[in-house]
């Protein structure tokens, strides 16, 4: 299990990192204009490597989460796990960052879409309580065609 914290993200500082992870860990990566328009527009979060053994020891980025928030609404925009950090609880680390803030904010209800074929996200979603409201056939371009989008809601 690899030690990690939660913080905020930053535009300056985050970026390079954040499209690094995004190109080698998303398998429909957004690319860095998209990333940097997040990073302005929307809330951030980042895990990373908490190493305390050594105060020279860089961090590194394992995760990030991007939502936006529209009054009483907040909408998951993406999450993303390194490869070699996966299935240690990240994600849920980050959502859990994610839906203690919305609800901090007033934030009454969640919303998220993903791919129907990503059935460890669609798990982890419904393990913290999101509901499938819904799915939007045929919404995401593969390679073997096209496959429909999950929507999801929480109530908090």
């Amino acid at each position: 299990m690899i030690a990690s914290c939660i913080r905020p993200a930053c535009v300056d500082s985050d970026l390079s990192d954040i499209a690094r992870l995004d190109a080698l860990s998303n398998p429909h990566p957004w690319g860095e204009f998209l990333i940097l328009d997040a990073l302005k527009t929307r809330k951030n979060w980042l895990v990373e490597t908490a190493d305390k053994e050594s105060e020279q020891a860089e961090n590194q980025i394992l995760g990030w989460l991007t939502a936006s928030q529209w009054g009483d609404q907040s909408e998951l925009e993406l999450v993303v796990v390194s490869k070699a950090a996966r299935r240690q609880g990240l994600a849920k680390k980050l959502m859990n960052e994610w839906l203690g803030f919305a609800k901090q904010e007033g934030v009454t209800e969640c919303l998220l879409e993903v791919r129907e074929s990503n059935v460890g996200a669609v798990s982890l979603y419904e393990s913290l309580g999101f509901e499938l409201v819904g799915r939007r056939k045929n919404y995401y371009q593969t390679e073997q065609g096209r496959e429909s989008a999950c929507l999801f809601t929480l109530k908090i």
